[in-house]
């Protein structure tokens, strides 16, 4: 039964971290952001063609290795956490076999206007117990002067080795531009609530964001705190066809570091 409650986080870790550069340093928006990998974010933002690459650090040794293109409408995304070597013990404490669990999640994506859909086969491994499902995404994004609104619906589908339940996401999103150097995000996500917050300034080649993600509680005695927010920031700078990206993630905690190159030819 503990096997398959950390199975199930792990299913839940899969389908919900937040893939791209910009997508975590404004604080895990999701749904209005462009950065070639709308496969994880939302499927009907595909305005260009762009291939990108991001090799990140997560809590604890744990690897994140992520790319995209995008394509005439279509994205391709693969997404691939690796939670490092761990020691197994048996009920008794005495120490079992090595495992290396890990989240594999490969998708693809089109959009048709101002709407999108996306399938993701996702892999989720622990020990000698693997989870293979079938996730579909469905979203919209709809740009009116200077507002843009996003919102998507995620991981319609199933897991079915071990019929474990797939979270269900829901999200919506505003973004304002103020002139055409400075913006601003807001977005709001379930199952369990998420409100993410960001901003991001344009000079010249370098880009410059900074965010926060309050998760609700799970305990509604709980009071709101510190730790129940997750602060991030980073930046980008373009060079000809070329724009690398580092973006950070401070929790009490953990820290997630990323770096990234994007080609748009």
């Amino acid at each position: 039964m503990i096997l398959f409650f950390i199975l199930n986080i792990y299913i839940d870790n899969s389908t919900k971290l937040f893939a791209g550069i910009q997508s975590n340093g404004l604080g895990g928006i999701t749904t209005l952001v462009d950065e070639g990998l709308s496969v994880f974010h939302n499927p009907a933002v595909n305005f260009k063609t762009e291939f990108n690459f991001i090799i990140g650090r997560w809590f604890y040794g744990t690897n994140v290795m992520t790319a995209g293109v995008s394509y005439k409408n279509n994205a391709f995304g693969l997404y691939y956490l690796d939670y490092g070597d761990i020691q197994g013990y048996d009920e008794y404490g005495v120490a079992t076999n090595r495992f290396s669990p890990y989240d594999l999640n490969i998708g693809i994506a089109r959009n048709f206007g101002p709407l999108g859909i996306s399938i993701k086969n996702f892999q989720s491994r622990i020990d000698s117990v693997t989870f293979i499902g079938i996730a579909i995404g469905t979203g919209l994004m709809i740009n009116s002067g200077k507002f843009s609104i996003g919102a998507k619906i995620d991981n319609i589908g199933g897991e079915f080795v071990h019929r474990v339940d797939v979270p269900l996401i829901f999200a919506t999103g505003v973004k304002y531009t103020f002139f055409e150097d400075f913006g601003i995000f807001i977005e709001a996500r379930g199952r369990d609530f998420e409100l993410s917050s960001g901003l991001i300034y344009n000079y010249e080649n370098l880009k410059i964001f900074a965010g926060m993600k309050y998760i609700k509680p799970f305990s509604y005695i709980e009071k709101v705190s510190l730790s129940d927010c997750h602060f991030s920031g980073g930046l980008t700078i373009t060079f000809d066809e070329y724009e690398l990206g580092y973006s950070f993630v401070y929790t009490q905690f953990s820290n997630a570091h990323q770096i990234g190159i994007k080609f748009t030819p």
